[in-house]
């Protein structure tokens, strides 16, 4: 906690541009448990720790459902809130879950609610299955899909098509 008196000066990096210090961790993992089962965990290259969050270069979330498989989610950088648990993604977000890449530009996993929010547009690709559309949300537990808006769906699968190209 900084104090307020005179006689205390702020740190030269922190002095200029009137922003709170932070500290700067390399590697940091971040793992939340329910008993002895891993409900997610979240790794980065680095990150630097402020007042109420911890901005993260290059990270990694993995969240594992109630059959113990592992999605993972990437993306150029996000914000851990370490009081709520959250964590906000965004820059080149991609997600990977069994044979499916899901990409967007942003991407929130809401811990207390236990799902994942993709609010812009998305585009979601399996071996002959392509969809798109805006606003999804996932439940981590039963793995359930909710699309809001805009739900596209392209299936190349010959079978499914009754033998048709």
């Amino acid at each position: 906690m900084w104090s307020h008196s005179k006689s205390t000066a702020l740190p030269k990096e922190t002095a200029n541009t009137g922003e709170a210090a932070s500290t700067r961790v390399e590697k940091p993992l971040i793992v939340e448990r329910k008993g002895e089962r891993i409900i997610w965990r979240l790794k980065a290259e680095s990150a630097k720790q402020h007042e109420s969050t911890m901005l993260l270069a290059t990270p990694v979330l993995e969240l594992f459902t109630e059959t113990d498989e592992v999605v993972t989610v990437h993306g150029d950088q996000a914000w851990f809130e370490p009081l709520k648990r959250n964590i906000h993604f965004k820059g080149n977000v991609s997600v990977t879950y069994r044979d499916w890449v899901l990409l967007t530009n942003a991407l929130y996993f809401d811990s207390t609610r236990d799902e994942v929010i993709v609010p812009n547009a998305f585009t979601a690709t399996g071996q002959h299955t392509t969809f798109k559309g805006r606003g999804l949300k996932a439940d981590r537990k039963t793995q359930m899909l909710h699309v809001a808006h805009d739900v596209w769906v392209k299936d190349s699968n010959p079978e499914r098509l009754g033998g048709l190209q």
